[in-house]
C-alpha cells in the first residue's frame, strides 16, 4: 500500500495525473462486475459514494458544487460565480459532511465560458484553478469526461445517473443540507424536454422523471450529473446543475449543461493556463504508435490503464 501511494505522489508530481485514473470509487464499483443498479430519491450518500463532488464555498458557507475533473482544476457552473472574487473561494472536497474532514483548497483562478449567457444559461460552466493540486487518496477522486455525444444518443448512452449535493432539499428554503445527499434520475428525450421546459438550447440536457419527485435544488447548481453506461463503465460526468422551474415538479425536470459540447474549450482553456487537462506528450521520430493508447478527442484516460506508459511519462518529465 505504501509503494503505490510513493508512486502515486510522485506521478501527481510530475504530471499532475493520479494512476488510479477516473470514474472509478473504490469500494463501491468492481472491475469486473457490473453494480446492482440502485435507485434513490432524496437520500444520504455514504463516505466515498461520489469522491469527485465537492463544497464551493465564501467565507465558510456552501453555495454551490462542482466535481474534481484533474488534480489541479474543479468544473462547475459560471452562474454560481457573478460578481465572486477567486480569492475569497474555496473549494472543500473527500468529505460528505460539510465542515468535517477532507481537504480545502484555494481558488487562484476562475475561467467562466466566454460564451456564458446571464439570460439563457447558455453555455453555464466554469473551471476553476486551485492553489496547489488534491492529493491521491483521502477520499478523492476524478470524475471522467465524455467524449463528443449527439443529443440524439443522450437517453440510450447511459444505464444508471445521479444527481448530488448539498442544497436544499424543498424549493424555496434557505439552508442548504449539512450531508451530501444524491437521486437517481433519467435522462430524458430533449424534444419533449424542450416542449415542457421551453428555451433549451443544444448545450443542455435534461434529467429526472417525468412524474417529478427527484431533482437537483438551490444549492446543487455546479454540481454533476454524473452517469454509468451499461456493462458496468466508468462514470462520467454527462452535466452541471445549472436551472430549473422549482424542484421536483412534474414535467418539470433539471436542466444541465451538456459537457460534451465543450470538451474542446476546456482541453484550449486548461492548456492556456499552463495546467492541462490531458498532458502535452513529445512527438517521437518517427512516430512510433503505443498498442491501446490513443490521442487527441475522446474521454479522459480511466482507471486502470496500462501503468508503464504512464511511469514513462512521469519518470521523463521528471528527470527531464
Amino acid at each position: 500500500m505504501a509503494a503505490w501511494l510513493l508512486l502515486d505522489l510522485l506521478l501527481l508530481g510530475a504530471t499532475g495525473v493520479w494512476v488510479t485514473g477516473c470514474g472509478f470509487r473504490p469500494g463501491y464499483d468492481s472491475l469486473s462486475t457490473s453494480p446492482v443498479p440502485r435507485i434513490i430519491g432524496g437520500q444520504k450518500s455514504r463516505p466515498g459514494e461520489w469522491p469527485w463532488i465537492v463544497s464551493i464555498q465564501t467565507q465558510g458557507h456552501h453555495f454551490c458544487g462542482g466535481s474534481v475533473i484533474h488534480s489541479w482544476w474543479v468544473l462547475s457552473a459560471a452562474h454560481c460565480f457573478h460578481d465572486i472574487r477567486p480569492q475569497d473561494v474555496r473549494v472543500a472536497a473527500g468529505s460528505v459532511t460539510l465542515g468535517v474532514g477532507g481537504v480545502t483548497r484555494r481558488v487562484r483562478r476562475i475561467l467562466s465560458h466566454p460564451s456564458y449567457s446571464r439570460t439563457t444559461y447558455d453555455s453555464d460552466l466554469a473551471l476553476l484553478l486551485l492553489s496547489r493540486p488534491l492529493p491521491p487518496g483521502r477520499g478523492l477522486g476524478l470524475v471522467c469526461l465524455p467524449g463528443e455525444l449527439d443529443e440524439e444518443e443522450d437517453a440510450g448512452q447511459w444505464g444508471s445517473c445521479f444527481v448530488a449535493g448539498w442544497g436544499t432539499t424543498e424549493y424555496g428554503q434557505e439552508r442548504v443540507s449539512g450531508v451530501l445527499r444524491e437521486a437517481g434520475v433519467r435522462i430524458l428525450d430533449w424534444l419533449r424536454c424542450m416542449w415542457w421546459m421551453g428555451a433549451l438550447t443544444q448545450n443542455m440536457v435534461c434529467a429526472g422523471l417525468e412524474e417529478g419527485g427527484r431533482d437537483a435544488c438551490q444549492g446543487d447548481s455546479g454540481g454533476p450529473l454524473q452517469c454509468q453506461a451499461p456493462r458496468g463503465s466508468p462514470w462520467y460526468q454527462v452535466g452541471i446543475v445549472s436551472w430549473g422551474r422549482g424542484c421536483g415538479r412534474p414535467q418539470r425536470p433539471g436542466v444541465y449543461t451538456r459537457v460534451a459540447n465543450y470538451r474542446a474549450w476546456m482541453d484550449e482553456a486548461t492548456a492556456a493556463a499552463g495546467r492541462p487537462l490531458r498532458p502535452q506528450q513529445a512527438t517521437p521520430s518517427p512516430p512510433k504508435a503505443e498498442p491501446g493508447v490513443t490521442g487527441g478527442g475522446g474521454p479522459r484516460p480511466c482507471p486502470w490503464r496500462p501503468l508503464g506508459l504512464a511511469l514513462g511519462l512521469a519518470l521523463g518529465r521528471w528527470l527531464g
